[in-house]
């Protein structure tokens, strides 16, 4: 099964597809394992000896296939997404695509996200697919906080004090961090990258850990205001069919 991402970068492959993963295991029928997932999917870009497709590079893709966007703009992201779901639709007539996933920082722009939706209700008709749209609020590094729990004394201590000097929980909150460039320097502080790194010392492992170990139900949880619950919930209810077309039961990974 071919699952193509659209996604800012690398890191945001890497953490969507495992999210992705976690879901599929967790809810999907007995036989969609840890040991079995790799042979049951494969992500890749829109060519399909890559691992994803950047953002940035769309625009190429569209010049390449004669992609020409036409209508009205329908806010930020509203015409890339378009864009992007017309580029897929061709490339799909030359290698069949089971699903699109296009992941997106919000970067505090909330209106990105109905941009995106739009676009997809716009080009559902040509879609012969189901496209998953994940939207991190600021930042892919607000799911990582979501997922970070404090593992010994050290961090317990460092969460303590991010948390103090912050005035509220980073990894209940980190929708209220910045994680864009357009802030002042009595901002800086609440700079999402640099909270994060001070939890897991910039150790690219520890991040990975966030969401590859912390239970759904606490991302779930916590992820409400960060698009992380969302995200987790439309792999469920969009690519999850595509390996159990009838559930027998609700996953209650998900129930929170």
């Amino acid at each position: 099964m071919r699952l193509v991402l659209i996604v800012e970068a690398q890191a945001d492959a890497v953490s969507a597809g495992r999210l992705a993963d976690r879901v599929l295991i967790a809810c999907g029928p007995d036989w969609v394992t840890a040991d079995a997932i790799e042979d049951l999917r494969r992500w890749t870009g829109l060519e399909t000896d890559t691992p994803f497709t950047a953002w940035r590079d769309l625009k190429e893709q569209a010049r390449s296939h004669s992609v020409r966007v036409h209508g009205r703009n329908r806010g930020p992201d509203h015409t890339a997404a378009r864009r992007a779901l017309a580029v897929v639709v061709i490339v799909a007539r030359g290698a069949p695509i089971d699903a699109l996933i296009l992941i997106r920082d919000l970067d505090n722009q909330p209106e990105r996200r109905r941009g995106l939706e739009e676009a997809r209700k716009e080009m559902a008709p040509k879609l012969g697919f189901p496209v998953v749209i994940g939207t991190a609020n600021p930042e892919r590094e607000a799911w990582l906080l979501n997922g970070f729990v404090p593992r010994s004394e050290r961090e317990n201590r460092g969460l303590e004090q991010a948390t103090n000097r912050l005035g509220f929980d980073p990894t209940r909150q980190p929708h209220r961090l910045r994680g864009d460039t357009r802030r002042s320097d009595q901002e800086a502080g609440r700079d999402i990258k640099k909270v994060l790194a001070e939890l897991v010392a910039t150790d690219p492992e520890r991040e990975q850990a966030c969401l590859r170990d912390t239970p759904l139900e606490v991302l779930i949880d916590r992820g409400r205001e960060t698009g992380l619950s969302a995200f987790l919930r439309e792999v469920h209810t969009q690519l999850l069919p595509l390996f159990d077309p009838a559930p027998s039961k609700p996953c209650n990974a998900l129930a929170g």
